[in-house]
């Protein structure tokens, strides 16, 4: 599980940095040093696990924000579009950043999930109750 996590985390918050290392210079020229996309940005990742029916407070996250599920279904709602997703264990939701959202625990057992959450570091307001 966190092994997939962390291919996520390289895969989505360092792009250029995977793109460059699989890209090799041709012979006799120096290797450009990597530029550091995650530069001016800011990841906070934190687990959380709600009881049946429980709730995560109305939030507006600055930034993406990702919930990976890891045990139990998530129902993601979107205040200002309507959309709503469920998602189980396994299984990953993405925040519109800006858009109001709350998540609600499902089912007969507990959901426990990660929050992700990429902004500028400029951005002081990270926590889930933005």
């Amino acid at each position: 599980m966190r092994l997939c996590i962390a291919a996520f985390l390289a895969v989505s918050i360092w792009p250029a940095a995977a793109a460059a290392a699989s890209v090799a210079p041709l012979a006799g020229e120096p290797a450009a040093p990597a530029e550091r996309p995650a530069e001016g940005l800011r990841l906070a990742m934190q687990q959380q696990t709600l009881p049946p029916g429980g709730k995560l407070a109305e939030h507006r996250p600055e930034g993406e924000r990702y919930v990976f599920v890891v045990s139990g279904q998530l129902k993601v709602s979107n205040l200002v579009t309507g959309d709503e997703q469920v998602v189980g264990a396994g299984k990953m939701a993405a925040e519109q950043p800006g858009d109001w959202h709350t998540a609600e625990a499902i089912g007969t057992e507990p959901a426990t999930f990660y929050l992700i959450d990429r902004a500028p570091a400029a951005s002081a307001a990270m926590a889930h109750g933005n």
